[in-house]
């Protein structure tokens, strides 16, 4: 419980001193195409249900905005929000299958940026953070049936490296690709409709974004 209350006291201190010392802040949406690697959990009072759960992933879509500071040339940070979603097939252990489903989250980070500024147009950029998620869903779908399963509170860490050309001394594009990752997530199921345990959340996103300084 208690890295709950780290999260934000580490953002006051960063954005404060960030205030006291010479910097740009910077505003930067984006979009991207998901990837997640197939997963498997354990279905856990779900009756003939209980086993393995397989869940077969498709490509998806990532959306999110985020608000840092760039400090000087070379450093930056940010925290950022995240939605994403991509198609899934699921399984259960009693053969039921749901292929209309989806694997969604929403997500926050907290970044740290790395450029390698030389004073160029384009200027390469590496990346890490801490993720927490505010909520990991996954929905079966079929027929008409629907079951939903959720959970909330855990950390993760993303890793990324892009490019960014620079437009203006305010206006910028920027490709990315990132990996991140949740590990041995519980998900409870609606109405106490038991849960599925031990899965994983790793992406893989393709995205672009626009920042703008100020």
């Amino acid at each position: 419980m208690r890295y709950r209350f780290c999260l934000p006291l580490l953002l006051a201190g960063l954005f404060s001193s960030a205030q006291a010392d010479e910097g740009q802040w910077f505003v930067r949406p984006y979009v991207g195409y998901s990837l997640m690697s197939d997963q498997t959990g354990q279905g856990a009072d779900l009756g003939q249900a209980n086993g393995a759960v397989s869940v077969d992933l498709d490509g998806g879509f990532a959306a999110g905005l985020g608000l840092g500071y760039r400090y000087n040339a070379n450093w930056a940070v940010e925290l950022a929000w995240e939605y994403r979603s991509n198609d899934s097939t699921t399984t259960l252990a009693s053969g039921e299958r749901f292929d209309e489903g989806n694997f969604a989250s929403n997500l926050f980070f907290l970044n740290g940026f790395y450029f390698f500024d030389q004073g160029q147009k384009w200027v390469p950029y590496l990346g890490a953070g801490i993720s927490w998620a505010q909520e990991v869903d996954l929905d079966l779908e079929q027929d008409g049936i629907e079951r939903s399963f959720s959970g909330d509170g855990e950390f993760g860490y993303q890793a990324f490296a892009g490019i960014e050309y620079r437009f203006s001394p305010t206006w910028s594009l920027q490709g990315e690709v990132r990996y991140g990752a949740l590990s041995g997530l519980t998900l409870e199921g609606e109405q106490e409709a038991g849960r599925i345990e031990d899965i994983d959340y790793h992406t893989t996103t393709f995205q672009i974004a626009l920042r703008y300084a100020f």
